[in-house]
């Protein structure tokens, strides 16, 4: 079975925040943030397996730091864990301050993507952390996958007491 590190899956991407990008609170819409998480997490995805994925989920999203035109960010993502064909993204944004330098983690979300089943040829590596940042959030691997399992089990329930209409 082949291997890939975190590192290899590592996709950086960097831009200035318009005001179009802002919300009726003058800070970075959320929407916004989640469209460019996607994109970033998606490249990730693609660098760890050279195939189709698509996007089943997003979980642990924090907003922990509101984002202005005063700033610039820095996109983070990489591979965090792999389960059969799950792959699971962690994402974090940093903001970077213009004016002072001063940065900070603004944001933080793990994505779980798919590998389509069209991919059945594709071998599907397992992921290898090397530094402590890494080691981190892949240790926390087994119990976010234990945790969207039930809830994906749970999920006929849930959607039964919702209405349509």
């Amino acid at each position: 079975m082949s291997q890939k590190t975190c590192q290899q899956t590592r996709t950086i991407s960097e831009r200035i925040i318009f005001d179009k990008d802002l919300n009726d609170k003058q800070t970075l819409f959320g929407g916004k943030t989640l469209s460019l998480l996607d994109e970033n997490a998606g490249l990730a995805s693609f660098k760890f397996v050279k195939g189709k994925i698509a996007t089943a989920g997003y979980d642990h999203i924090n907003f922990w730091k509101p984002i202005t035109t005063d700033k610039f960010i820095k996109m983070e993502s990489f591979v965090t864990g792999v389960y059969h064909r799950q792959v699971e993204v962690f994402t974090k944004v940093i903001s970077h301050d213009i004016q002072t330098d001063q940065t900070e983690i603004a944001f933080t979300s793990f994505c779980t993507l798919i590998v389509l089943k069209s991919n059945d040829k594709i071998e599907i590596p397992t992921i290898i952390p090397e530094t402590n940042e890494e080691k981190y959030l892949c240790q926390g691997f087994e119990k976010r996958l234990k945790q969207r399992k039930t809830e994906f089990l749970q999920k006929d329930e849930f959607l039964g007491h919702l209405t349509i209409d």
